[in-house]
């Protein structure tokens, strides 16, 4: 394990962020990553201002779709209106992660620091019921506890064989940390562009972390030769 996977694992189980560059020839962007337990409105305010894209919360499909959870394409796809809004990519060429966008009915509006942070912090008591194997509970939780449309998408993250997208990769750093599969992820930007890894090399500096390549959390996934859902309920029926 070299220097750089090995201290992004470290700060992510302390709940610090980890930047995640996902791959030149795929996106080629970098992702402020960070566990969704450790997510509080002050970290809101710092994805939204030192990266800027639109922050996601992640769980992964399989604990999605225990509680009725569906890719938005899948249900946009069902009005013939928009169904043809969904045969189509970007160039990286995968199916967009994102399902449905809530707010935890504790929010004001919704879309200020302290409200994303309280619907995020609830969506993470929804997945830890998940993968304590308390599905009934989680689904009850989930359908009384959030309103949509809201301010907070939820992604849902295949497997790295699948995709390896942010979504992905997030969700394998935290359970590599020995943490639930549950993060918040935000793209860094620039202006007018995708910030740069070397510009994010110098963010990361400016707050305590390190930028890992997604290759590398590929590569210590592999090494463990086993589907890391399985440790937490959620492995392929």
């Amino acid at each position: 394990m070299n220097k750089t996977i090995e201290k992004a694992i470290e700060l992510f189980a302390k709940g610090k962020p980890v930047l995640i560059h996902d791959d030149y020839g795929r996106e080629d962007e970098v992702d402020y990553a960070i566990h969704a337990s450790a997510v509080t409105a002050d970290t809101i305010y710092e994805m939204r201002t030192r990266a800027g894209g639109l922050i996601c919360y992640v769980m992964p499909l399989r604990a999605g779709s225990l509680i009725g959870l569906r890719y938005a394409y899948e249900i946009y796809a069902a009005f013939p209106e928009l169904a043809p809004l969904t045969r189509r990519t970007l160039g990286y060429g995968d199916k967009p992660a994102f399902s449905v966008w809530v707010n935890s009915l504790k929010a004001k509006t919704g879309i200020r620091d302290n409200d994303r942070a309280i619907t995020i912090r609830e969506l993470h008591n929804v997945l830890e019921l998940i993968t304590k194997g308390n599905i009934s509970e989680a689904r009850k939780y989930f359908v009384e506890n959030f309103v949509a449309p809201g301010h907070v998408p939820i992604l849902l993250g295949r497997s790295l064989k699948e995709r390896k997208g942010h979504s992905e990769l997030s969700l394998h750093l935290a359970m590599l940390a020995g943490l639930s599969p549950s993060a918040v992820i935000v793209e860094m930007l620039d202006k007018g562009t995708a910030l740069s890894v070397e510009k994010a090399r110098k963010v990361a500096e400016e707050l305590g972390t390190v930028v890992v390549e997604g290759s590398e959390i590929i590569s210590e996934v592999e090494k463990l030769g086993e589907d890391l859902y399985c440790r937490y309920n959620l492995c392929k029926s």
